[in-house]
């Protein structure tokens, strides 16, 4: 079983405008979208799409956590979130002239008791599950939480990891694969990384650290995968940007779908680069007949390390 993790989910709720947002003026949406959201939650339901089934985990709370409970189950997503105090956050995203605005809400207080609770449900996985670690981390725990409960589960669940910034760097723990942006990867090392080279030498920073794939999203540049054996670029499949929410995480479902599946390296990377451009190029998740045609469109270059 796949087991998704969102920390820290929200209602993520998406305001369409027709022109730009202005500041202290009434602004009128012509599309609303809201939908449960979270990292994880999205990669779940990315996988549904896929047809490969995955139980949603975490931390819900107040009429945010039933409304996000009841959303999964209308999706035939399972769940098995730990409940708190409080309410869940709501994030709004305003949409004007390929311009997004984002407000984000306040999480609730995760206890200590409520963590163990959760720790507990991560150390019970069987051998041959699958663990998404997504998203941010609640200021109310430990950053390194990825990490202990990568530490507590069984030897043979694969671990997933897609946060960012020094999250990303003191969770590594032994991952099936890491998903960084190009953006980010600079700012970690603090340089430009214009050429494929310079990339490519940068992931071995998380190989060296027990990684075991690293998957880099350049944008309109396309995509790498970078491991021990070979360097995969793959090219991006024709289509007009809508919605950037949830691109990344669908590019872990996909190769996380892929990986299930029993399919390559090769092909799980470019289901990955499908998902994540469907999502891109829709107002919702990414659904599977986009993601089948954009798949056959795209190319993979494979060098060898």
């Amino acid at each position: 079983m796949i087991y998704t993790l969102t920390l820290n989910p929200a209602l993520d709720y998406d305001m369409y405008l027709k022109d730009d947002l202005e500041v202290e003026n009434l602004n009128l949406a012509t599309k609303v979208n809201y939908r449960a959201g979270g990292k994880g939650i999205n990669v779940s339901k990315v996988l549904k799409n896929l047809n490969v089934k995955s139980t949603a985990i975490g931390f819900v709370a107040g009429f945010v956590g039933d409304f996000i409970k009841e959303d999964l189950k209308k999706e035939n997503i399972q769940t098995e979130f730990v409940e708190l105090e409080g309410i869940t956050r709501i994030n709004v995203k305003v949409n004007g002239n390929d311009k997004e605005t984002e407000l984000t809400g306040v999480s609730p207080k995760i206890t200590d008791e409520k963590l163990k609770e959760l720790i507990k449900k991560v150390s019970d996985l069987k051998d041959g599950d699958i663990l998404v670690l997504s998203g941010s981390i609640p200021a109310s725990i430990s950053s390194k939480i990825y990490k202990e409960l990568s530490e507590n589960v069984k030897e043979n669940v694969e671990i997933v990891l897609d946060t960012r910034g020094n999250l990303l760097q003191e969770n590594i723990h032994n991952n099936l694969f890491v998903k960084p942006n190009i953006h980010e990867l600079r700012d970690m090392f603090g340089e430009k990384l214009e050429t494929k080279q310079e990339i490519v030498e940068k992931c071995k920073y998380f190989l060296d650290r027990g990684v075991k794939n690293v998957i880099l999203s350049r944008g309109g540049d396309g995509a790498l995968l970078v491991n021990k054996a070979f360097v995969l670029e793959a090219s991006v499949p024709k289509g007009k940007l809508i919605n950037s929410i949830g691109a990344g995480d669908s590019m872990v479902a996909g190769f996380v779908a892929g990986f299930v599946k029993g399919m390559s390296t090769e092909d799980s990377f470019k289901l990955a680069v499908a998902s994540g451009s469907a999502t891109a190029y829709s107002y919702g998740m990414a659904e599977k007949d986009l993601v089948d045609k954009l798949y056959s469109e795209i190319e993979i270059l494979k060098e060898t390390v």
